[in-house]
């Protein structure tokens, strides 16, 4: 890894700075994240409150392949639904992983989704909206991730200021 050797002082303000761009990150993050989760909780929970369910056939659309370390391979699976809700024709879209994908993959497979009497535009896979709905899972979830972001941008400073930047070593005093 690369070292940059500074004097004490700027080795302290990089401290300083580094410090303080860690936190602000990690603040952003988190905001980020908590928006991201209460805004699924009262979508998921808006749509659930007035619904109807239609079984739809899902499609697959298309198989991504990424190369991982050491020549590993892994696939996302697209796959697409059709509807009709409202007097009109509704498509969603939505991925996952190739161990999650066995459901899908067999001949005339469906899905459940529902969508909002009100707003028929509003619509998402049902297992999804559950999943999401619940306010026990969205804490945990934000219970779990918010931590795990502090300690990443913690381990982010550390690595700034102990490994990239590092203090210039004193000279040995000369024995006379």
């Amino acid at each position: 890894m690369i070292n940059i050797p500074v004097s004490d002082a700027t080795h302290a303000s990089i401290g300083k700075i580094s410090r303080f761009l860690c936190f602000a990150a990690f603040l952003i993050f988190a905001a980020l994240l908590s928006y991201s989760a209460i805004g699924g909780y009262f979508r998921s929970n808006a749509i659930l409150k007035d619904h109807s369910l239609v079984t739809a056939p899902v499609t697959l659309q298309d198989i991504e392949e990424k190369s991982g370390r050491k020549g590993r391979k892994s696939y996302t699976y697209h796959f697409s639904y059709a509807f009709e809700a409202g007097g009109q024709a509704r498509r969603g879209e939505f991925s996952t992983s190739e161990g999650n994908s066995i459901p899908y993959m067999d001949e005339g497979a469906t899905v459940e989704v529902a969508y909002s009497n009100a707003d028929p535009s509003r619509f998402e896979r049902l297992q999804r909206l559950q999943n999401q709905s619940g306010l026990g899972g969205m804490l945990v979830r934000l219970a779990v991730a918010l931590p795990v972001s502090a300690l990443l941008a913690f381990i982010a400073h550390l690595l700034i200021v102990g490994r990239l930047f590092v203090a210039r070593p004193k000279p040995a005093e000369a024995t006379a």
